[in-house]
């Protein structure tokens, strides 16, 4: 990636995070709403993730974690792969990817994916 694409991806998440810290997205109505929800009035394993990251960014963690359980995992395994493509070629990228992109690994996050998509619907977590 280049280094402008890198500084563009940089910069959208920089106004990204001071957006989801001064604006909650349970009180104003701009915030973008979950297709899935919209769709089927369930919700997806994703959501709540702004007020996950509204409560995160101002220090409220057990409220944050409370929105969505989920993220516990799934955000650390998203970060795996930040982490990755930011190392420099060599042995720690090889070795990492070799990790998060197995099969096991992968076949793991989609299957409590899917068992958190049921889950949290059938008791309203």
């Amino acid at each position: 990636m280049s280094k402008i694409k890198i500084g563009a991806v940089i910069s959208v998440v920089a106004v990204a995070i001071f957006a989801l810290y001064i604006a909650n997205p349970s009180s104003y109505q701009l915030w973008p709403k979950c297709p899935f929800k919209l769709l089927t009035g369930l919700d997806c394993p994703s959501c709540g993730i702004q007020r996950f990251f509204h409560a995160f960014l101002h220090g409220d963690f057990l409220h944050a974690i409370a929105y969505n359980y989920y993220l516990t995992y799934a955000l650390p395994y998203a970060l795996s792969f930040l982490v990755a493509m930011a190392l420099p070629q060599g042995k720690y990228k090889n070795s990492l990817k070799k990790i998060i992109e197995s099969k096991p690994a992968v076949w793991l996050y989609v299957i409590t994916f899917f068992a958190w998509l049921i889950v949290r619907n059938l008791y309203h977590i």
